[in-house]
């Protein structure tokens, strides 16, 4: 199990580094989740929202699970989702094309 701190989230949380912020979800100490939540919240970006749902659901702590729902509400109000990308798209009636990865 990785070690998580605060000052190790609040700097994914300035570099946007998702990935190791829904790790930190993971974390026995639930003031780690929360700043996880806090900070995924803000980007408002739907590749969290799974792994928020998940915490939502299962977290013991119930004011983790008070973030993580208006986690989730933050995201559904941004509503952007960082693993669609448009890109140009040569064609004559098609200005963008559309990738997921």
């Amino acid at each position: 199990m990785r070690y998580f701190t605060i000052p190790r989230i609040k700097k994914w949380c300035e570099r946007k580094d998702i990935s190791n912020l829904i790790d930190a979800l993971n974390s026995k100490d639930s003031e780690i989740r929360k700043a996880s939540i806090l900070c995924l919240g803000t980007f408002g970006d739907a590749v969290a929202l799974e792994s928020l749902e998940f915490v939502l659901k299962h977290d013991p702590d119930t004011f983790v699970r008070i973030n993580a729902q208006n986690a989730i509400n933050n995201i559904y109000k941004i509503g952007k989702d960082s693993r669609i990308k448009l890109e140009p798209y040569n064609h004559k009636n098609i200005a963008y094309q559309v990738n997921i990865s």
